[in-house]
């Protein structure tokens, strides 16, 4: 897998990470399984579709797009970053994978569906992943999602500069204000995006629009040589 780096560094890094509880919950969904909502062994299922994804690159991507944190109707069950159960299955990504969730119908996300109609063109170009690798939700609500607080967030900057360290992406652009915080404080150059959800997928098309006036055609360019 070109991307072995990588996904030893997610194996042996995040995949330990125990959970969070207390006001301020976090759910390591590549560590643990929730029997009460979804299925057994839900999270090597997950870990498996991250390592799809991962396994999908043929060139070393040179753009990495940084999230907020995994949602619930998205990379909380399907392992994979801006990407849904529904997704998955359906066959319109350059991966596949197996839902987790116990829901009758594969779980789908506004985000992911906007973020790969935006970028599904440039993959393999761009990777993407979130700066707080754990599912945030409220107290006593696990299908729910929270904003991650700016010490949580500086609390995982450290684990983030470590994957950036790990890829050297020629470009960053920051979805969301979240990622914005994380890349500012650990000093990292990125173009900031809106994140799609909420009402902002119009901005973020046309964000993404710009970056590809600026840098991102040139990736689809022929190669000379």
């Amino acid at each position: 897998m070109l991307l072995s780096n990588i996904w030893e560094w997610i194996e042996q890094t995040i995949f330990p990470l125990p959970s969070v509880g207390g006001e301020r919950p976090l759910f390591n969904l590549y560590r643990d399984c929730d029997p009460t909502l979804e299925r057994p062994d839900g999270d090597v299922t997950r870990c498996a579709n991250l390592r799809n994804y991962l396994a999908s690159f043929e060139r070393l991507p040179r753009i990495l797009i940084v999230g907020e944190a995994p949602g619930w109707r998205g990379c909380r069950f399907s392992g994979a970053p801006f990407c849904s159960e529904a997704q998955l299955v359906a066959g319109r990504l350059p991966f596949a994978g197996q839902p987790t969730s116990r829901a009758k119908k594969p779980y789908s996300e506004a985000s992911a569906t906007h973020f790969w109609q935006a970028l599904s063109q440039y993959h393999p170009h761009f990777l993407a992943w979130n700066c707080v690798p754990l599912h945030p939700y409220q107290p006593g609500r696990p299908l729910s999602n929270r904003a991650p607080s700016r010490a949580e967030i500086l609390h995982w900057l450290p684990l983030l500069l470590e994957f950036i360290a790990i890829l050297q992406p020629q470009h960053v652009i920051a979805v969301g204000r979240s990622a914005q915080t994380a890349l500012q404080a650990g000093g990292v150059p990125a173009l900031a995006a809106r994140h799609p959800a909420h009402g902002g997928a119009k901005v973020f098309y046309q964000q993404i629009s710009e970056a590809h006036h600026r840098w991102l055609g040139t990736l689809l360019a022929p190669e000379s040589g």
